[in-house]
């Protein structure tokens, strides 16, 4: 039985219970204190969704695990209550966990996050995004213990460094750069975090399950620990490496080497990455269904150029480029067929023609985000758009249009109708005055 914000009422109820779930966008429904009295009675619970309890305790979790030995899945993510005394608990007595999701728990540290991996030999999905006190102490003991890992996200997980990731002897090549580096006094002191051993796994070691890898905001992960990954994790589908500011085109070259395995991947904010990086991993990488390469103001239309010639592109974010003209925008027309979802945001250069193009050839388009483009300050384009979020300030940061589904189509027959109106105007020689209605009228 299922109880969504709500509890089991009674005896039977809670013997038969196997799944709860008390979701975090509504207020609280039940406190920690009620649900902890519930819990001894219920034995069967195999899916556990605490993220709309906020106060959740570490005592309650002590009693789920205590009394739900067969417990598979748990989310407990933005319990900021809960310590490390309850991961002690889930790794003694829910071995049977599949997937655990503690993200925002900032008083989560690395003995237990340690623990935890070592007690579940059947973890599949682990969600640890925004742990600011978890290192590379524990992330290597997920490299170790967790090789049956499906999905890993540590999103936002700021101390964690290279010494977190396996060895490879490709990081050799990048010393010559470190000594440079040293020798002009451009290098940091190491901490013990960064002198830690390497850590060196046998070839037949692999996370070969592994399928979706988050490592967004990582803002201390270099080019070497990209080496290490992509070669013990071969089989990654969907990686996130947006807000990793130390990368650059050699980690961009290392993600290649997954060729046709990866279908997704956002390099989003990696300011030192280039065309010539990502023109690598357009060309390498055949099977792409989505990509960002949001805010990267070296890349030009080349890159964009490449990645539109995915045959299975659903998804391309390519906001922020100042550099994106027309030409790129011509050319998604051209080639880009299979798009959902374009966002060009803040692509200053791109103007009325381009997105005509776009709009008329891009059929299956359904989410279009063109905001901050001063071309869209067009009469009469506002009305197809969204209505912006809540304390958006267009006088600091641009206009907001953002189009959906039929708004799409029916902004591509506006700006189709203002194009007949000024080539009719041309051709009866009379001055062309911009209209915001739907009028065909001359005048």
């Amino acid at each position: 039985m299922s109880y969504v914000d709500a509890l089991p009422s009674d005896e039977e109820s809670c013997f038969y219970a196997e799944h709860i779930e008390f979701r975090p966008d509504l207020a609280p429904a039940v406190t920690d204190d009620e649900l902890a009295s519930i819990l001894p009675h219920c034995p069967n619970i195999l899916h556990a969704q605490l993220t709309g309890v906020p106060d959740l305790s570490s005592r309650t979790l002590i009693t789920l695990a205590e009394s739900a030995p067969n417990l598979t899945h748990i989310d407990i993510s933005g319990c900021a209550d809960v310590t490390d005394l309850g991961l002690h608990a889930l790794a003694a007595h829910s071995t049977s966990l599949v997937s655990v999701a503690i993200n925002r728990i900032y008083g989560i540290t690395d003995p237990a996050l340690a623990q935890l991996v070592r007690g579940l030999p059947r973890l599949e999905v682990l969600e640890m995004d925004g742990l600011p006190l978890v290192t590379s102490v524990a992330v290597r003991d997920i490299w170790l213990f967790a090789r049956g890992l499906k999905r890993w996200s540590m999103s936002g997980c700021v101390q964690v460094t290279d010494s977190g990731f396996p060895w490879v002897p490709e990081r050799e090549q990048l010393r010559p750069m470190e000594d440079r580096e040293a020798a002009s006094g451009n290098l940091k002191p190491r901490t013990w975090l960064e002198s830690l051993p390497p850590l060196v796994l046998p070839g037949t070691h692999k996370l070969n399950a592994l399928r979706v890898l988050d490592l967004s905001h990582c803002v201390k992960l270099t080019d070497s620990a990209i080496l290490g990954i992509i070669v013990y994790a071969p089989y990654i589908q969907h990686l996130n490496l947006a807000g990793c500011i130390e990368l650059s085109d050699r980690a961009v070259h290392a993600v290649c080497a997954l060729g046709n395995h990866l279908a997704a991947v956002d390099i989003g904010g990696l300011e030192r990455v280039t065309d010539e990086g990502a023109f690598a991993l357009a060309t390498s990488c055949r099977r792409l269904q989505s990509v960002d390469i949001s805010f990267i103001p070296k890349l030009s239309d080349l890159s964009v150029l490449e990645f539109a010639s995915q045959p299975r592109l659903e998804r391309l974010a390519a906001a922020g480029l100042p550099r994106l003209t027309d030409e790129a925008a011509c050319f998604l027309a051209e080639h880009a067929f299979e798009l959902e979802m374009l966002h060009l945001t803040f692509c200053s250069r791109i103007t009325l023609e381009g997105v005509r193009a776009m709009l008329r050839r891009l059929t299956k388009l359904q989410h279009l985000g063109l905001s901050g483009i001063p071309a869209m300050r067009r009469r009469g384009v506002r009305r197809f758009s969204e209505a912006p979020p809540e304390g958006y300030d267009e006088r600091k940061r641009g206009v907001y249009r953002v189009f959906r589904e039929g708004k799409i189509r029916a902004l591509g027959e506006f700006l189709e109708k203002e194009e007949w109106r000024r080539r009719e105007s041309e051709r009866m020689n009379i001055p062309f005055q911009p209209r915001g209605d739907d009028s065909r009228a001359l005048y």
